[in-house]
């Protein structure tokens, strides 16, 4: 797998989107060149937010460990990412 740099872009009025300098320079980007993308319209979800954090507040060391465990297995098994 390549390099792999997340950032924000606006939708451009041509269609296009924006990447900025420091991710072009990142990946070492050529006018022309293919990357792949993936597209995830962004919003702030507050509620989301705060829910998640106050669900790890009270946690042990050792649950959070458990937790990244289980997303390392996730992983190796092609499930990533947990969607709360």
């Amino acid at each position: 797998m390549g390099k792999i740099a997340s950032f924000k872009a606006k939708y451009l009025k041509d269609g296009n989107l924006s990447i900025p300098k420091e991710i072009i320079n990142t990946l070492l980007l050529r006018k022309g060149e293919e990357v792949r993308v993936m597209i995830e319209k962004g919003k702030f979800d507050k509620e989301a937010f705060l829910k998640l954090f106050a669900i790890w507040k009270d946690k042990s060391e050792e649950e959070i460990d458990l937790y990244r465990e289980i997303l390392k297995e996730r992983e190796i098994f092609g499930r990533g990412e947990v969607n709360f």
